[in-house]
């Protein structure tokens, strides 16, 4: 397994190129209609995940931080987004392939925005979680908490986690 990192949260130092851009927006998306099993109807799927195009998360990562992971044949498996909101710092996306979810990939990559989030010294993180039982599990399970408001036009749920 591969891990690279572009960290563009202080100032733009390396663009993400298009042809990799798209391949986090064709992840994020598959992976996103693969784990609704009913909770978004087929318009409020689309809503969803409408940031994930190539010019969208180049523009996101060209202010933001990603890392991503890719197995030794080179494929993208995985990718986690910290991106500006306001004056914080948010966790905009962690995605795994869903062959290669549970096997503790998404947690890597969790660690390496957290790690993130110390180093721009925060000690809160924030994410908006998608409806998914499987997306709200792998929060609680890295210590965050729901808030229960949902937010962004009822797509997400807020979590925080304070260290």
């Amino acid at each position: 397994m591969k891990l690279s990192v572009i960290d563009n949260l202080e100032k733009m130092t390396e663009p993400l190129s298009y042809s990799e851009a798209a391949k986090v927006a064709a992840l994020i998306r598959q992976s996103t209609q693969n784990a609704n099993r009913g909770e978004y109807a087929p318009a409020e799927l689309e809503r969803l995940y409408a940031f994930a195009t190539p010019e969208k998360i180049q523009e996101e990562v060209n202010r933001g931080y990603l890392v991503t992971l890719s197995n030794d044949t080179g494929d993208l498996i995985g990718c986690g987004m910290v991106v500006r909101r306001g004056m914080n710092l948010v966790i905009r996306i962690i995605e795994v392939k869903t062959n290669y979810s549970r096997k503790g990939y998404g947690s890597l990559l969790y660690k390496h925005c957290e790690k993130r989030f110390k180093e721009a010294g925060f000690n809160k993180i924030e994410v908006d979680v998608p409806k998914f039982p499987k997306s709200g599990n792998f929060y609680r399970k890295h210590g965050f908490v729901k808030t229960g408001n949902p937010t962004r036009k009822d797509l997400y749920f807020a979590m925080f986690k304070y260290f």
